[in-house]
Parts: C-alpha cells; sequence; structure tokens
C-alpha cells in the first residue's frame, strides 16, 4: 500500500530544494539564436534617437517587466534597464511568449524607433528572430513614487508602485465587454491618472477596488493623458484583495471573494498525496504543478497517482450566484478524460484524508492549453449556494500515461460562470462555417475565443485607420475613402453598419492574394463587395476579428470572383489508410534517434492546430532526429496509390532538413530499416507564418506490398526549422 502524505505550504516550501525531475516546462522561445549582436544601444540611447529611426544591425538589452500573461497587453511587451530605470515598449507582430523577468536582447535588424502618442516604441518586428532569451526570473523590482512624479513625466514607460491612492470610481469593473476601461485613481493631493484596461484582461469582470490601497503598474502616456497598465489583479493592495494572494492563513474561514495565487507557496491550500510515493503537488514556474511523469536519461517512467490540491473552507453567503475560475495549463495526455477534475465538498475537515469525505464532481473540463500560455476554466458554485464548503483539484495519472498540469491562481468569486455574449445584431447567428455554409458576422463574432477556425461571410465596410493598436470606439475605423491602412478590412451582415461591435475586423497576410486584392487602400472599389474568407475567430484590434488565414486565393471569395475549392481535411477510415491527427498522434510512432539535452521531445500534437508539430528549438537551435512513423499500411490488391498530406513549415527552409520516407521492411527500428525518400509535390515557404499546403507522393511502385510511411525531421545547431504536418491520407489512384 503507498503512503500517503499530508503537506502544508510550509513543509512543501521546505523541501523545493529537493531534485525532481519531471516533464519540466518549456517557454515559447524564439527559434533563432545565433544572431549577430551589432551596434550595442541602450535604452536612453534609443529613447534620445529621432522618431521613425529604422536600425540596421544593432541590439540592445533589457529586462522584461510587463507581459501579456494577464491578456491586459496583447502583442506587446515592456523592457527596462536595470541600472538606468529607462524603458521603451515593444510592439510586435506575434505574440512574444516572453516573461516578466525575463532578461533578453532585442535584435534590431530592421526594427523602428518611434514615438506612439508620447510613448517610447520599437514596432515592425516579431519575436522569432529578434528576441533572445538570455535568462529567466531576474525581475526588476518597482519603484516607489507618487502620481505628481508619473505626471511629470518621470517614470515613462517604466514599473512603479503608487501609495495611497483611491479609484475615483468606487463602482463597476475594470472594463466592459467590449473595448477598454478606463478609470482614474487620485491620491490625497488631488493629483489623477487614467487605469487603462482591455476586456481581454483576466480581471477585466473584477469589481473595482474600494477605499485607499496601494498598485504597481507600468507608466504610460497617450498624447496628454498620462495611463497605467495593470500587470495583474494580485498586484492591487486594497481591502478584499489579497496582496499576493495567499488567501489569509490555512485552514482559516474564507469570504468572498476568496482568490490564491500560486507564484510563491499554496498560501491557504494544501495538499494531500493519497496514491504515489515520490510525486506530489510543489510550486514551479509561479504556479502550483502536479505530474506523474519522470524522465531519466531517455527512458521516460509513469506512475500512478492521486494528489489533492485543497481550498480553506470558503462561505457562499449572501450570493445570488458563485463561481470558481480556476487558470491553468495542462500538456501531454492523461489516463483519461477526467485525470483532472474539480471537486466540492461540504464536510470535509481541513488537513484531513479527502478520501474520507463526501464530493460532488463538477461538470468542467481542462483541455490541453496552447502551449504553456495559460488560460481560465469556470464552474458554478449556485448549488452550494448558502453553505461553507471546500474546493479542490484532484489529479490522477497511470502506470502509462500523466499529463502534466499547472495551476496559477483559483478564484471562488460571485457571478454566473460561463456567461456567453449575445451575437450583436443586425440578423441572428447563420452558418456552419464550412465555404459552402458559411458563420454570417453575428455568428462568427459568437465564436471568438473558442478556437474556432471556419469560413466567415459579410460585407466590407471599412478598414481599421492607420495608428490605433486598438479599437475603442468607431472613430478609429474609415468607414469610407479615403483608407490608409492596408492590413485589415472589416466585415458586417449590414451593407450599411458603421458599428464597430458589430462587425469582424479580418487579418490580411502580408504578401498574399487576400491583402493585395481586398485591401481598401489600393481596391476602394470593394468598399461594399460580399467577402467570404477562412481563418481563425479570436480578437484583432481588441474587437472581434478573423486572423490566421493562410491568404491564397484558395481562402477568399470576394464578390464578383471564383468560389474557391480549398481540400477538405480527410475523414477517418477515408482511403487506404488515413490520420488527421485532429485528437492526437493516432496510430503513429514516435521515434527519438537523437534528442539533444534538456529537450524532452521533438514531435507533439498541437490541438489548436489538429496537427503533429516537430521542432528543436530549446533555448537556443539544437542537433536534433525524430521520427513519425505510420503503422503498417496494406496496399495488397490495389494497382496503384498516393500519399497526401497538408504541412506548414517556419524559422528555416525545411527542405534538405525534413524527409517523408517510405519502407517496405520496418520492424520498429528506424535505424536498421531501409527507407526510401519520397518525391513531394509542394513543399511550405517558411516565411508563410505558417501557412499550410497540400503535397502528395505516388506510391505506385510499393502497390502490392505491405509500407510504413515516415515524416523525419532533423535540425543542426545553425538551421533549427518548425514542422507541422496533418490530414494524412494513402488512397488508391
Amino acid at each position: 500500500m503507498k503512503n500517503r502524505l499530508l503537506t502544508s505550504s510550509l513543509l512543501l516550501l521546505a523541501a523545493m530544494g529537493v531534485l525532481f525531475a519531471s516533464c519540466k516546462k518549456e517557454y515559447p522561445q524564439p527559434p533563432i539564436q545565433n544572431l549577430p549582436i551589432g551596434t550595442v544601444y541602450t535604452i536612453d540611447q534609443i529613447v534620445a534617437m529621432t522618431p521613425g529611426t529604422i536600425f540596421d544591425t544593432a541590439s540592445v538589452y533589457g529586462i522584461v517587466t510587463a507581459d501579456e500573461q494577464s491578456g491586459n497587453l496583447y502583442k506587446a511587451a515592456y523592457i527596462q534597464d536595470r541600472a538606468t530605470g529607462a524603458a521603451i515598449q515593444l510592439y510586435l507582430n506575434a505574440v512574444s511568449g516572453v516573461r516578466i523577468g525575463d532578461s533578453v536582447r532585442i535584435y534590431l535588424k530592421d526594427v523602428k524607433f518611434d514615438m506612439y502618442h508620447g510613448l517610447p516604441q520599437l514596432s515592425e518586428f516579431g519575436p522569432d528572430g529578434h528576441i533572445i532569451i538570455l535568462a529567466n526570473n531576474r525581475p526588476i523590482e518597482p519603484a516607489v513614487t507618487t502620481l505628481a512624479n508619473v505626471n511629470s513625466g518621470q517614470h515613462l514607460a517604466q514599473l512603479i508602485k503608487l501609495e495611497g491612492v483611491t479609484f475615483v470610481d468606487q463602482e463597476g469593473t475594470f472594463a466592459p465587454s467590449s473595448g477598454y476601461g478606463e478609470h482614474y485613481i487620485q491620491d490625497a493631493f488631488g493629483n489623477t491618472a487614467m487605469v487603462r484596461t482591455s476586456n481581454y484582461a483576466n480581471f477585466a469582470s473584477n469589481p473595482l477596488p474600494t477605499g485607499t490601497g496601494n498598485l504597481i503598474a507600468i507608466a504610460s502616456v497617450y498624447n496628454t493623458t498620462w495611463q497605467l497598465t495593470l500587470r495583474s489583479y494580485y498586484e492591487l493592495e486594497f481591502d478584499g484583495i489579497d496582496p499576493g494572494g495567499h488567501g489569509g492563513n490555512p485552514g482559516d474561514e474564507q469570504s468572498l471573494p476568496y482568490t490564491q495565487l500560486f507564484s510563491t507557496a499554496f498560501g491557504s491550500y494544501m495538499t494531500y498525496s493519497v496514491l504515489g510515493d515520490d510525486q506530489f503537488w510543489k510550486i514551479d514556474y509561479s504556479s502550483a504543478v502536479m505530474t506523474g511523469h519522470e524522465k531519466i536519461g531517455d527512458q521516460h517512467f509513469y506512475y500512478e497517482n492521486e494528489d489533492w490540491l485543497i481550498s480553506s473552507p470558503v462561505k457562499l453567503t449572501d450570493v445570488d450566484h458563485v463561481k470558481a475560475i480556476v487558470s491553468y495549463a495542462a500538456q501531454y495526455s492523461g489516463p483519461s478524460n477526467n485525470d483532472v477534475t474539480m471537486q466540492v465538498s461540504s464536510n470535509y475537515e481541513y488537513g484531513t484524508d479527502p478520501t474520507q469525505a463526501t464530493w460532488t464532481e463538477l461538470s468542467v473540463t481542462y483541455p490541453n492549453t496552447n502551449g504553456w500560455n495559460f488560460q481560465e476554466v469556470e464552474a458554478s458554485l449556485d448549488e452550494f449556494l448558502g453553505q461553507t464548503v471546500t474546493v479542490a483539484i484532484k489529479f490522477v495519472s497511470s502506470a502509462s500515461a500523466s499529463r502534466t498540469f499547472e495551476v496559477q491562481s483559483i478564484s471562488i468569486v460571485q457571478g454566473e460562470a460561463g456567461d456567453v455574449p449575445t451575437p450583436p445584431t443586425p440578423g441572428e447567428g447563420e452558418g456552419s462555417g464550412t465555404a459552402d455554409d458559411p458563420y454570417n458576422v453575428a455568428a462568427g463574432i459568437s465564436q471568438q475565443g473558442n478556437g474556432v477556425v471556419g469560413w466567415v461571410q459579410g460585407y466590407i465596410v471599412g478598414a481599421v485607420k492607420n495608428g490605433p493598436t486598438s479599437v475603442s470606439s468607431n472613430a478609429d475605423v474609415n468607414w469610407a475613402e479615403p483608407f490608409d491602412l492596408t492590413t485589415n478590412v472589416l466585415i458586417a451582415d449590414d451593407p450599411t453598419c458603421n458599428e464597430v461591435t458589430q462587425c469582424i475586423i479580418v487579418n490580411l497576410p502580408s504578401g498574399k492574394p487576400l491583402r493585395t486584392q481586398v485591401n481598401l487602400v489600393d481596391n476602394p472599389g470593394n468598399l461594399g463587395k460580399r467577402l467570404a474568407v477562412n481563418g481563425k475567430l479570436r480578437a484583432y484590434f481588441g474587437q472581434a476579428g478573423l486572423r490566421d488565414s493562410g491568404g491564397t486565393e484558395a481562402d477568399f471569395v470576394l464578390e464578383g470572383g471564383d468560389t474557391p475549392t480549398p481540400p477538405e481535411p480527410p475523414t477517418p477510415g477515408e482511403g487506404i489508410f488515413s490520420e488527421t491527427f485532429a485528437n492526437g498522434q493516432g496510430e503513429f510512432d514516435i521515434k527519438d534517434v537523437s534528442l539533444p539535452s534538456g529537450l524532452s521531445y521533438v514531435w507533439t500534437h498541437v490541438s489548436n492546430y489538429s496537427c503533429m508539430k516537430a521542432n528543436g528549438f530549446y533555448q537556443h537551435a539544437n542537433a536534433a532526429e525524430s521520427w513519425l512513423v505510420s503503422p503498417m499500411i496494406d496496399l495488397s490488391g490495389v494497382n496503384s496509390a498516393t500519399l497526401t498530406f497538408d504541412h506548414a513549415a517556419n524559422f528555416a527552409d525545411p527542405q534538405g532538413y525534413f524527409f517523408v520516407l517510405v519502407s517496405t521492411d520496418y520492424a520498429g527500428d528506424v535505424t536498421t530499416a531501409t527507407w526510401t525518400e519520397l518525391n513531394i509535390s509542394a513543399w511550405p515557404d517558411f516565411n508563410s507564418n505558417w501557412a499550410f499546403v497540400n503535397a502528395s507522393a505516388d506510391l505506385t511502385a510499393y502497390a502490392g506490398q505491405n509500407v510504413t510511411i515516415a515524416f523525419k525531421y532533423t535540425s543542426t545547431e545553425d538551421h533549427c526549422a518548425a514542422w507541422e504536418v496533418k490530414n494524412v491520407v494513402v488512397r488508391e489512384q
């Protein structure tokens, strides 16, 4: 029988020095490290330059002081010089993956310095190939200052702390359901500054603090208006908000709102190991982390575990609705769909064995997230209103499978769970999202943020103006000529619509027909035309958007053009053999021939994009070799056959490093089998922002035989591309 272990936060903190080999998190980092340094500028020197300066081979160093994790910043970050305090915003063309405290070098080739309405900014570049992460966890402490100093410009773009301030508005939330929230704080001397919050911030719907308190923020400016950007709700020190999110003493009865942040400790939560000798909840990567996986050398081991992360008792009284919000990240494959569950008990005694209490499992799931980015899941606690309850996360793993699960925070707050915004008028949501039956705009808006990729159709009604980084009002859009930005158009269900909340902003990818044929700067006659376009339904300019389109002529239909015939993904069982990779790696095996130190895998399943992905980058480019190998495919009884698949690449030219191979004698060891490289019809453009292309190869020479197909990935310390593969089909011709 396994030993049971009860641990408090103090005991676990004392044990954190014990080494534990597990599925280690790999922060998303740019896959190009061997970049020249060139001339080194300080942030002070850059800020003193003429706005509009574009750099040649040069670099600047700094510490990240604000990132995108809370959702209050998007495609943006701030860096600061530790020695001088000088700071600058990074405005990027893609999500960066940098984290607060990262020490970074910014490669400035072709990067532009500008003063965006008074804010110093480096722009027109992406994280990949420009941001080199040198070290983690080197945070800068905020400068304790006053509103008078902020308003005099002493802390432009810097991390600051203000003490003894009050929110002028003592009611309401940080931001509305769309656009930005703009609330002022003031000090005892009447000085004020605006706290500006995105509706995508994970604390946008939280109530504004009451009374007098302290806060940490980035000092910013827009023209003559001084603004503050909060990094986290837990950096507010006001009544009802627990600094650091520690939630009081372990075991004390809590009242609403009750939030625990697991950045440095378990706080008011405890852990209990029911099953498993060596794997426990621990604090790592500013989260509570649990896994049943261990890697020793090149071997992977999995263990049976049942481990609980358990709250102090909390009173659910004097409210009409209450919900639990879990901010988490998860990767890899668990033993079942309920390997992570949320449990609630009204008779659990804090500190005891949870299996001796009665628990109710809530109907909420925790799917894998996009890489190690955190997302939130809500669950209603309304059935427990009027009671004092304990909330817990229960984790299980088996001897053959285990996820790695990280909890950033758990909040138990007033409110209804799963509020879904009503699609805007005019019209109701219609369509199924296929090329033949596209969503209308109302339906496309209702699908925002759900990971949906599909077709949307509407009338072109305008384009975002050149200048705004987010659209907060109709004034940020050109609804008629002249147009001055080629990167986007707005579509609506009504061709006369001039209301941005009833529109979807469509990103037009650079260099693609979707931009050249649709943008209103070069094609003003497109205003009022119908546009159908395929892409991912996610926010753009802070509003409902469609992004990540391949941008080819098969990805859109403009009124007066031809109807596209995009390749349809295969259905399971189609042809002689098929695997979409929509739900995992299927029957394919992964064979690692060369795995560099620090890299626990090369091929992995990416659920958001329904594909398998290979990448040899970890902290820097590495030499690696890994194979994605199909099961045996029976071609007996056919005279000819064809292999088709979709693939995408990025960061380096794939040709010469990626191989599609076939074998008739593979028996489990890729190094001893005889392989023949197939002639692939099409390779992806690695500069195309992950655009998939359909490829094929003739298998007729292998008709009548049993074959194995393999996707072989290789990389070197000088050439480290990434490869995505999906929709693999073998058909009889």
